[in-house]
C-alpha cells in the first residue's frame, strides 16, 4: 500500500460525510456526491499501487539517493557531476568522419562524449538530407557559393 494517498482519501471521506447533513437533495447534489465518490475510489486504487522509492519520472523504481533533489541516485549523480559542455568549435561532420575512421572510443576521447552523442544524433535525425553526415548549417552568402 502507498500511504501517500491517505490524506486524499480522508479528505474525500470528510466531504462525503458533509453531504449527509444537507437537507435538500437534488440532481446537482447527487452529481457532486457521485464525483466525490469517483475521486475517493481513484485515490483508493492509487493507494493500492506500489509506493515508488524515488520521485524521479525518468528512472521509475530506480535506486534511491536521499540527498538528491528528487530522491534518484542516477539523477543525483548527474547533478553532482555535470557533463562538460560541447566546445563551440567542434563541427559534427568532423566528429562523424573521425568516428568512422577511428571508432567510437577514439572519437569519444578526441571530442568528448557529448560532442560524439550530438553528432550521432544529428546524423540519425530524419530531417537530415545527407544520411552519412550531419546537416551543415545554412550559409548566409547565398546560393552562388555552393
Amino acid at each position: 500500500m502507498n500511504p501517500n494517498y491517505l490524506p486524499e482519501i480522508g479528505q474525500s471521506l470528510r466531504r462525503l460525510a458533509e453531504f449527509a447533513t444537507w437537507r435538500e437533495v437534488n440532481d446537482d447534489t447527487l452529481t457532486q456526491v457521485a464525483a466525490e465518490l469517483d475521486r475517493a475510489r481513484a485515490a483508493v486504487a492509487a493507494a493500492r499501487g506500489v509506493q515508488r522509492a524515488n520521485r524521479c519520472l525518468r528512472h521509475l523504481g530506480g535506486p534511491v539517493d536521499p540527498t538528491a533533489t528528487n530522491g534518484c541516485l542516477l539523477c543525483g549523480q548527474a547533478e553532482r557531476q555535470p557533463a562538460p559542455p560541447v566546445p563551440e568549435e567542434v563541427v559534427p561532420g568532423d566528429v562523424i568522419r573521425f568516428y568512422e575512421q577511428h571508432g567510437h572510443q577514439a572519437a569519444a576521447d578526441q571530442f568528448g562524449g557529448r560532442a560524439l552523442a550530438r553528432a550521432l544524433a544529428l546524423q540519425a535525425h530524419p530531417a537530415n538530407p545527407r544520411p552519412g553526415l550531419p546537416a551543415e548549417p545554412p550559409t548566409t552568402e547565398g546560393d552562388a557559393t555552393r
